[in-house]
């Protein structure tokens, strides 16, 4: 059967761009448009007029290095309370390390501090809460942070990078204070000079003294006993890790515990004990659970 040809009334669509689009997808095309400038005016004034990202600076260190610095600036601003005291116009140092930050700073309200932070051995997260403030703190990176709090009381810092088994228990405080209590403070403290802590570190323990250490980076110390007689006992401890670690006593109604310390710190704890069974532990955060434990006996 042969073909036939067949006409149509019906004149064929245009091709290619010839068609003007209809007006609802014009409408579709100009709302795209206009939601994209939208976003993009929002990320621009979240950077630069929302004061989202706190301004800082950073530098390359190593844990030993930076937990030197920490414990120098502990040393020459601590107080009797364990706190530290920042003078305004003075840059302060915090480090992180499994499970807490060290040390406790007290800062003035409504002044810029630079806070220098950086960790000891793995990723943890500097979260402030109630400040929208969220850094994360690695180990060889020093990262300075320009913070004003601007109402006294006590922030709390959590860490919001999962950093081991005890990251549920790492917190750690900044305290603000008024410039009335700042000052009253300073001048019945004046602050220590480096040549009075670096003499002070460097002074040793009496004879017959009970010395204590850290098995390098490791949460242990490097004796699982000691054993000492009944009376005035002192234990001298020495900690060449980078991480922050205490000793204290406990048992039968006695708790003392040293000063943190850290990077080639001492520290010495004195209690007068009857003869027993006492534990010797670190108390800084998930330490003692770590294994930072041992048994100390006390003979007649």
């Amino acid at each position: 059967m042969a073909a036939q040809d067949f006409t149509s009334s019906v004149a064929p669509q245009p091709t290619g761009w010839a068609k003007p689009l209809p007006r609802d997808e014009r409408v579709f095309v100009w709302l795209v448009l206009a939601s994209v400038v939208a976003m993009t005016a929002v990320v621009v004034g979240w950077l630069y007029l929302g004061r989202q990202n706190v301004p800082s600076t950073a530098h390359a260190t190593t844990p030993r290095a930076f937990a030197a610095k920490v414990a120098q600036f502990a040393k020459q601003y601590g107080g009797p309370d364990g706190r530290v005291y920042v003078p305004p116009g003075t840059d302060a140092y915090m480090l992180a390390s499994r499970y807490s930050w060290y040390p406790e700073l007290v800062l003035e309200t409504g002044k810029q501090y630079t806070i220098w932070l950086s960790s000891a051995d793995a990723l943890h997260g500097f979260s402030l809460v109630g400040q929208n403030l969220n850094l994360e703190v690695a180990p060889h990176h020093a990262m300075g942070a320009k913070i004003t709090l601007g109402k006294p009381g006590r922030y709390l810092i959590v860490c919001n990078e999962y950093c081991g088994l005890g990251h549920a228990r790492m917190a750690g405080h900044l305290d603000v204070v008024s410039p009335r209590a700042m000052q009253a403070y300073l001048t019945a403290h004046p602050v220590k000079s480096t040549a009075t802590t670096n003499a002070a570190a460097s002074a040793g323990a009496a004879a017959g003294t009970l010395r204590l250490g850290v098995r390098g980076t490791a949460l242990a110390f490097d004796k699982s006993t000691l054993t000492t007689r009944a009376g005035k006992v002192t234990i001298a401890f020495t900690n060449d890790s980078p991480i922050p670690h205490d000793v204290a006593i406990k048992g039968h109604g006695v708790y003392v515990k040293s000063a943190t310390v850290t990077s080639g710190g001492r520290a010495v704890v004195r209690a007068v004990l009857k003869p027993g069974t006492y534990e010797y532990l670190c108390t800084i955060p998930g330490h003692a659970a770590a294994g930072m434990v041992g048994t100390l006996t006390v003979k007649p």
